[in-house]
């Protein structure tokens, strides 16, 4: 019922479901600080090309299905950039790994646990491994498989890093972004003169500074929506020989003469706009070019001598730098300067530069400290559904006598508030925090959402708990019955059943609502509706051309993940239904990183993270092993030592990877970085 709305939603819904194909978007503000870049236009005109022949396809009521399915990779890639195409990429990857557990567990591990004799061979629990006593040898299978998952899942990430490379941008590559420049001496002569006495073998090709320019996007913005009003009323005068009118008031197009709204002339309305903003912007411009941030884009003749000076400024371990000296160093604060690689152009957020770091980490503070309270002790997915409980909401849907909606509610409400919480996230951090690159903000809510995710779905709940302050309350407990209570919770046949639950609500409703996208649905219809008038929807499917938040999906895909991988081997009827999951959120994805969404930035780092995040979900389902055969067994076993040694282990090589970058032989990462536009060569790292 999910796809017919959906199908009929992009037939009424002024272009929603293709959104991305009928908008395009411009940065022009990349050239001011980058050189030139010659291939952009050429690329536009291919890309545009490819949408109109994909637009002229998608006609029909269902014609979307077949165009979906005409889309490749590389059309992806020259439509929404390679971090697209790896992040589907990755997704085909744990495609295939859990088709390889699906087989595990429903051809071995599902049969051994209809062998045990402890439940009733008519109920849900006797498929789980809660069927199977906790002193049997034939828990030596569960065990080992554990170990084989991890095994497996290593060789597959490492072999997913290992083939993905990344073409570092010459331009990029050996430029460098300085920071805590003297603002009064922010001069291309100065910072050339420092660079030539302090480096003399080095050459400075370009320096490019940073202004204030938040305003100035701002301002830009508005007239180039009175333009594209300007240019779509003068269409409609050609068009039906009359001059368009407009109420110049949000809502003109809901308005009408017996309101008391009068209307004026589009074109002229338009025309003055247009003439208004550009006077204003005009002006800002020249202001904001006399405003610097003390933040200047160094491009040198080469990388090597990049790294040179970048290494020179990098901090060591004792908290201190040795960049070289010049006789105009003190001047320019030299001793106090930031470097770093520059972002790619389009990886910035131009706007927010002029945020002082100490400004920003007062935000980023306050925010997350906000951010932590909540999820402390309030709105978890398990405290809206044990206030439920006391309000007796079991009793009410029983007397619809509905089973299905009694065995699934628990799971849809589960599903819809932790499908807000995310959200909540990235909401907080793109409008509160505003950090400089899209690439850290991808990161920084990937992290956070994940961990929030995690503990608020799977952990919280498996415990019986309402929120993570009832978890520290519980790791303090004193109580040695209570809390070997809390744990055996996680093997109760029931708790596998509500999270098989979970995870048909996430493949067949989770899915079908990314596709839908009701949220920004309503936005659209409301921008619409606030339009004057027809000629400004242009500008409206500009503004809700969101990009894909790569970061949040990536959360969000590896949280189920990590609920099926937790509960594989507990209970093995899970993992079918999370191949389907798995199946539709990336042919959902792929739909909407073409259709519905605009390009972003993401780099390595963040594919580093999901892989690690991986290594977690199948860390947690060692972790569940082993807590069940030491709480449920009457004594120490073999089997307890063995799952405990390889637990150990495991935790001893991924926390020293990550923290000291040992067992890099054993590492799932490793990158290939494919530097061929400098030198025609191609290195291997891990990281």
């Amino acid at each position: 019922s999910l796809l017919i709305l959906f199908a009929f939603l992009r037939r009424i819904a002024w272009d929603y479901g293709r959104i991305a194909l009928v908008s395009r978007t411009e940065d022009r503000w990349t050239s001011l600080f980058y050189g030139d870049h010659g291939n952009i236009n050429e690329l536009r005109t291919s890309q545009e090309s490819l949408d109109t022949q994909v637009h002229r396809q998608d006609k029909g009521f269902c014609a979307w299905i077949p165009a979906f399915f005409r889309i490749r990779d590389e059309h992806i890639l020259q439509k929404s950039g390679r971090d697209a195409v790896q992040y589907l990429k990755f997704q085909r990857y744990l495609i295939v790994y859990m088709c390889v557990v699906v087989v595990l567990c429903i051809g071995v591990i599902l049969p051994v646990n209809f062998q045990g004799d402890l439940g009733n061979a008519l109920e849900f629990g006797h498929t789980t491994i809660s069927n199977i006593d906790a002193n049997s040898h034939v828990l030596w299978l569960h065990t080992s498989l554990a170990v084989l998952f991890l095994v497996i899942i290593v060789c597959f990430m490492r072999h997913f890093s290992v083939n993905l490379e990344y073409e570092d941008d010459d331009q990029a590559t050996r430029t460098l972004m300085i920071s805590n420049i003297s603002k009064d001496r922010c001069y291309r002569s100065l910072i050339s003169q420092h660079f030539g006495e302090a480096y003399p073998e080095s050459e400075v090709v370009d320096i490019q500074f940073a202004y204030n320019i938040a305003k100035l996007v701002s301002l830009d913005k508005k007239r180039t929506r009175a333009i594209e009003g300007l240019l779509n009323s003068e269409a409609i005068l050609k068009q039906t020989g009359e001059r368009p009118t407009l109420v110049p008031l949000p809502c003109g197009q809901c308005c009408c003469n017996c309101c008391g709204c009068k209307s004026v002339d589009a074109i002229n309305y338009y025309s003055a706009k247009d003439l208004k903003y550009k006077d204003l912007v005009e002006r800002e411009k020249a202001k904001a070019f006399q405003e610097t941030l003390g933040i200047a884009f160094v491009s040198f003749i080469n990388d090597q001598v990049a790294t040179g000076v970048h290494n020179d400024f990098k901090m060591s371990c004792k908290g201190a730098h040795n960049p070289m000296p010049s006789s105009v160093g003190r001047e320019l604060n030299a001793h106090n300067w930031e470097v770093q690689y520059a972002p790619a152009p389009d990886n910035i957020y131009w706007e927010n530069l002029s945020v002082s770091p100490a400004v920003w980490w007062m935000k980023a503070i306050c925010v997350n400290t906000l951010l932590f309270v909540l999820l402390f002790f309030f709105t978890t997915p398990s405290l809206v559904l044990n206030l439920l409980n006391q309000g007796g909401y079991k009793e009410a849907v029983a007397e619809l006598h509905s089973q299905y909606l009694v065995q699934f509610l628990p799971t849809l409400i589960l599903w819809i508030v932790s499908s807000i919480l995310p959200n909540i996230v990235y909401y907080s951090d793109f409008y509160l925090v505003g950090h400089w690159t899209r690439t850290a903000e991808h990161h920084a809510v990937m992290r956070k959402t994940f961990t929030y995710l995690v503990l608020m779905v799977l952990i919280l709940p498996s415990l019986g708990l309402t929120s993570a302050k009832a978890l520290f309350e519980w790791l303090t407990q004193r109580d040695e019955e209570y809390y070997k209570f809390r744990w055996r919770c996680i093997f109760i046949p029931d708790n596998g059943a509500f999270f098989v639950n979970y995870v048909i609500t996430s493949a067949f409703i989770g899915t079908a609502a990314e596709l839908v996208r009701l949220p920004e649905l309503l936005m659209y219809a409301l921008k619409i509706c606030f339009a004057k008038s027809q000629a400004e929807r242009t500008s409206v499917r500009k503004s809700v051309l969101w990009e894909f938040q790569f970061g949040m999906q990536y959360a969000w895909m590896l949280c189920v993940f990590a609920v099926i991988m937790a509960y594989s081997i507990p209970c093995p009827l899970i993992t079918p239904f999370g191949l389907v999951y798995m199946i539709f959120k990336h042919m959902v994805d792929r739909y909407n990183i073409y259709f519905a969404y605009g390009p972003s930035k993401i780099d390595k780092h963040i594919h580093a993270s999901a892989i690690n995040f991986v290594m977690v979900s199948v860390i947690i389902l060692q972790f569940s092993l082993l807590f069940f055969t030491i709480l449920r067994a009457r004594a120490v076993q073999g089997i307890f030592i063995f799952a405990m040694v390889a637990l150990f282990l495991t935790l001893f090589i991924f926390f020293g990877r990550i923290c000291f970058g040992w067992f890099k032989s054993f590492s799932p990462i490793s990158y290939k970085v494919s530097t061929s536009l400098l030198f025609g060569t191609v290195f291997v790292h891990d990281f």
